[in-house]
């Protein structure tokens, strides 16, 4: 789709807003495990429970946005909306006296981190072109990784200079209100799409079997996917402290930056299915290596190797149900993929915390690496998601040969 000569392509500005919003939110995300468990004495569980809130309500403000704009809703003031609504929450947590007042405001980040996603993807997908869509989203994620390398590392600035103490720590939370600043004046930038009108029909079942099947496997994956934050304490376990798992998580986001756009580019050339293969062998295999590392080498190394998951993951998945959805339809599938990507992150986590409380980190994460290579078994052998591959090959060939 074309885009007129005043307007700037919401592709650019969408991804450097996500930047500005990666950063703050990355200032908060990594010394999470640190101020909850050890500066308000929290469990693993509890921690999985507070994590798995935040996917509750990223997973009902996905879906809910994503029907909202298949029904004619601006999906420019939505994704502004949501915005707004995550960047006022994440740095309230400063002044969090306890647990539930983090868990409160964990799920009104959800909220807006939920919302902003459908439509912010119908934005994004209206300007791209139909050969680069993959190339589109992959900027998307590499801007927004890009902000969650500068969070972390501002956030570790700050812990080395004022130290780490749980004054430190809300010190921290409290300046990610900065860069939220970035991210609203790139919003007033952006512009909208035309409205679609009443969309009749956007059950799951009006959509695509291909596309249902691959609903499946994201929701299976779902379970396996618990809170990033497990990784960073069990990498705190190993001996680093709140600094350097900030430090760790920049590097691990740097590493997922730099290869989201090439990962994306790929996609475009040889599938959206061979990628994903890829993306969920890479994650099954960091899990059973954090169940057996023993050192901290050892899981930096696994940390930075995680970060190939995310890169070819995110925007693969999103390119992927840009092609096998129609146009009027896409809101909500964006919508329902990313709501299932997070609808069992509250169990998920909750299930790793409890086994780590009760049995040690190696069952909780080996129970991740299992689910993951269940989720991917969908994708390998579903007969669907092979026929909508070799069918768009056959028509790309018939194209060629005319």
């Amino acid at each position: 789709m074309a885009v007129s000569a005043a307007k700037q392509s919401n592709v650019r500005i969408l991804g450097w807003t996500a930047f500005w919003s990666g950063m703050s939110q990355e200032m908060v995300y990594p010394l999470l495990p640190i101020f909850l468990v050890v500066a308000l004495s929290s469990s693993k569980t509890a921690l999985g429970v507070v994590e798995g809130l935040l996917g509750v309500g990223v997973t009902l403000a996905r879906y809910l946005s994503g029907r909202a704009v298949d029904r004619g809703r601006s999906p420019l003031r939505l994704t502004r909306f949501s915005y707004a609504v995550s960047l006022i929450a994440r740095p309230l947590i400063a002044a969090a006296p306890s647990v539930v007042a983090v868990g409160i405001l964990r799920v009104a980040d959800g909220l807006g981190k939920g919302g902003k996603d459908a439509p912010r993807d119908v934005l994004v997908a209206a300007d791209a072109d139909d050969e680069a869509m993959g190339r589109s989203f992959g900027l998307q994620v590499m801007l927004d990784t890009l902000g969650s390398v500068a969070g972390p590392l501002a956030a570790a600035g700050i812990l080395f200079v004022v130290g780490q103490s749980a004054g430190g720590l809300r010190l921290a939370f409290a300046l990610a209100s900065l860069p939220a600043f970035g991210a609203i004046y790139q919003l007033r930038r952006a512009h909208d799409v035309a409205p679609r009108g009443k969309h009749v029909n956007v059950s799951i079942r009006s959509l695509p079997r291909p596309f249902f099947i691959l609903l499946i496997a994201v929701t299976l994956f779902g379970i396996a996917n618990s809170s990033d934050t497990l990784l960073l304490l069990r990498a705190h376990g190993a001996g680093l402290n709140a600094a350097y798992l900030a430090v760790l998580f920049a590097g691990f986001n740097l590493v997922y930056a730099l290869l989201a756009v090439p990962a994306g580019v790929l996609s475009d050339r040889i599938g959206r299915r061979p990628l994903l293969i890829v993306a969920w062998i890479a994650y099954a295999a960091t899990y059973a290596g954090f169940a057996f590392a023993s050192r901290a080498w050892q899981l930096i190394a696994l940390f930075l190797g995680y970060g190939v998951y995310y890169a070819i993951a995110q925007g693969t998945i999103k390119a992927w149900v840009v092609g096998l959805v129609p146009e009027e339809r896409r809101g909500a599938a964006f919508g329902l993929i990313a709501a299932a990507s997070g609808l069992l992150l509250l169990p998920a986590s909750v299930i790793a915390g409890v086994l780590w409380d009760s049995f040690g980190p190696k069952p909780a994460f080996l129970f991740g690496s299992i689910a993951a290579l269940a989720a991917l078994a969908v994708v390998i052998l579903s007969p669907s998601l092979r026929r909508q591959i070799e069918t768009k090959s056959q028509s790309i060939d018939s194209t060629s040969s005319a």
